[in-house]
Formats: C-alpha cells, structure tokens, sequence
C-alpha cells in the first residue's frame, strides 16, 4: 500500500486484480460459487470453450486440460474454441473461431438467442435455476441475433447458428 500510495494510486495490477479475481467474483455472483473450476468437461458431449487457453496457460491447467481430453476421447464430446489467438488449445479444437477481442460475449447471445428461437432450451432447468421465465429471456436476447453477433464478432452468423443448434441438442 505504502509503495503504491508513493505512486499515487491504490490500483494493484496483479494476477488476482486482473485474472482470477474477476472470474471468482463473477462465479459467486452468477452460480453462486467461486471455486476456479467449476465445469465437468470429462462427462460432456459438446464443451464451448470462450478464451480459455487450458492446453498451456490455465490457473490448474494440468488437471483441466486432462479433463478436456477425458471428455474428448472417452465421451466423444466436441470442442469448439472461440479465441483472438491461435493457441494452443485452439490449435487442438474441433472448430476454431477468432472473434474482435471484447465480443466474445455477442456471440454467446447469439447463441442463446439461436437455441430459444428454436425452442431448444432445457425448460425444466430453466424452471428449476433462473429467476426469470423463458419468455422474459427471448425478450431480452430478441436482437441478438447471429447476423448481428457477426456484425460486431466478425464470426460468421451461420456458424453461431449451427454451433447453437449443435450445443443444444448435445444435451
């Protein structure tokens, strides 16, 4: 505090300001947990993997990456990558798509939007987990469509679309 204080400022940049501390408070904020890993890869069929790089660079990454393959090659479970960069783990996905940096979240809509346009969202999950009606969610994604998530990510709308189609019906 003293040594930043000197320069001026209370910002601390650090892996847990910048990395894993943002990450746990969104855990414990949306899922109401924030343990780092909270995925189950290993049991998965399809695994939408958004900027993760758990092939060389992951908080844990050894286990999770083991997992990851786990669920490959013991499950048959597609990975689909949406990364800037061709890292690693995109490198070793399925599919690899590389979004504008920042719209990662454009295309996730998209998706969401794809997969209740369809009807193919999980109602009793739904019912069970959000606290908000089905209904309420296609409002709120209504204009997030693939074209429009292509628009600002640079992915191609069609493959939004496929891959939604893809994820849902993998459940």
């Amino acid at each position: 505090k003293r040594f930043l204080d000197a320069f001026g400022t209370s910002t601390q940049l650090s892996h847990r300001a910048l990395c894993s501390g943002n990450r746990r408070a969104a855990n414990l904020t949306y899922l109401w947990e924030s343990d780092w890993d909270l995925n189950d890869v290993e049991h998965s069929k399809y695994i939408l993997n958004f900027g993760s790089n758990a092939f060389e660079a992951h908080q844990g990454h050894v286990p999770f990456a083991t997992r990851i393959q786990n669920g490959r090659y013991k499950n048959g479970a597609k990975l689909v990558t949406f990364d800037v960069r061709l890292s690693n783990t995109a490198g070793a996905s399925d599919e690899w798509f590389a979004p504008f940096p920042g719209t990662d979240g454009a295309v996730a809509l998209a998706m969401c939007h794809t997969i209740l346009a369809r009807d193919l969202q999980d109602d009793k999950f739904l019912g069970d987990w959000a606290n908000v009606t089905v209904d309420a969610l296609r409002e709120q994604v209504r204009e997030c469509t693939p074209a429009w998530a292509e628009e600002v990510s640079g992915v191609p709308a069609d493959a939004i679309e496929r891959i939604a189609i893809e994820f849902a019906k993998a459940a």
